[in-house]
């Protein structure tokens, strides 16, 4: 098993810990370390509330098969539903749709019948030349518009077994379907993500990955789509080594808004603000899973958020951390892979009921933190 232990800058890298029994467990990987990110003046200190939800109605459709056009309804965050009328100067006979994206699940959405592929590297190796895929949905426009763009980055794989590290993962599937909801294209990425990538310093990969100069790239490739407009804005998920990548995006691409990450421990080297970044880890998340380790992970002081036993510190736009407790989990033991396992030991996918259930109120739902990264990502 590896240690969840975050790698902090000038360390070594992440330490093994001899257990051949449990490495072939948690698959999704534990990511690296954390930094020293000065806390954002631009948003003000209060470690109360979250995000709600609001009266959804639990949708199946989020989990397995998620083709075809699928319709939506629910309480929508932001106004009534539609794209805007915006007029793309690029395209006028394409409208711009950012302006709806916090809709909260106004858009009918359906999987994207030819995703783009991307060239990237393979153990973060010098050169973008191994072919990856991408899955995902978009919404379904009555006349031609464009849209914000999304991605997903699943965890590490570490042995072949774990379905969970798979791109068109369960997981990801409902994730994607609901920022599609919200008015984004969204992309779940396949990527160089093994163990050795994982030990790397990434910079490689990171390139190949959100470089646009590169056309070969991800980035590239996803803004190219003819609904996809990258200037309204370019949101991120990641999980483990994907959140390290979700939350670096912003160095390469300055439309990079909002990122929202599980089983994260920061990077130094990250450039998105603070007010932009939401960390969801589980109690059980060694490591990842500490106030202090949170705190400076989000950019939040001592004195602003206390380690005096609250479980979350969210800023009022909703940045900052969550930590999942067990006790607020149907199936899942809240460690670092608390969302589609029952725990990191179990190579099968189990979506955790109250991440993945539209009517669920707890602070880590799916659909409320959705509504935070399209939220996020309209403001200025």
């Amino acid at each position: 098993m590896r240690s969840l232990a975050s790698r902090r800058p000038g360390t070594a890298r992440l330490a093994f810990v001899a257990s051949s029994a449990i490495a072939v467990g948690c698959g999704s990987g534990a990511t690296h370390g954390a930094g020293g990110r000065a806390p954002d003046a631009s948003t003000t200190g209060n470690s109360g509330g979250t995000v709600g939800v609001g009266g959804r109605a639990p949708d199946a459709s989020t989990i397995g098969n998620l083709g075809g056009t699928v319709g939506v309804g629910g309480s929508a965050m932001g106004g009534s539903g539609g794209a805007s009328t915006t007029m793309d100067s690029g395209d006028a006979s394409r409208r711009d749709s950012g302006a709806s994206a916090l809709d909260g699940g106004s858009f009918a959405m359906r999987q994207i019948a030819a995703p783009p592929t991307y060239l990237g590297t393979l153990n973060d190796g010098a050169t973008c030349d191994t072919m990856y895929r991408t899955f995902g949905f978009e919404p379904v426009d009555r006349t031609p518009a464009r849209h914000p763009l999304f991605l997903y980055f699943v965890g590490t794989t570490f042995v072949s077994g774990d379905v969970s590290t798979n791109y068109d993962c369960h997981a990801a599937r409902a994730v994607s379907a609901a920022l599609a909801r919200r008015g984004f294209v969204a992309l779940s990425v396949e990527y160089d993500n093994g163990a050795i990538a994982w030990l790397s310093d990434h910079e490689n990969q990171l390139s190949c990955l959100f470089t646009t100069s590169k056309t070969t790239s991800v980035l590239a490739a996803a803004c190219a789509l003819p609904n996809v407009n990258c200037d309204l804005g370019i949101a991120m998920w990641g999980h483990s080594q994907g959140a390290l990548l979700a939350d670096l995006a912003s160095n390469y691409d300055a439309r990079v808004r909002a990122a929202w990450t599980t089983g994260y421990g920061g990077d130094s080297r990250a450039t998105l603000p603070t007010s932009r970044l939401r960390v969801v880890n589980g109690e059980g998340d060694t490591g990842n899973a500490t106030v202090p380790g949170l705190d400076q992970t989000t950019g939040f002081t001592a004195t602003e958020c206390p380690d005096d036993g609250r479980k979350q510190c969210l800023r009022n736009d909703g940045s900052g951390w969550i930590i999942v407790q067990k006790v607020d989990c149907v199936t899942s033991s809240a460690d670092h892979c608390w969302f589609d396992k029952r725990s990191c030991l179990d190579n099968a996918e189990t979506l955790e009921p109250n991440w993945v259930d539209r009517a669920s109120t707890k602070p880590f739902a799916l659909e409320a933190n959705a509504d935070w990264v399209a939220a996020t990502l309209a403001r200025p």
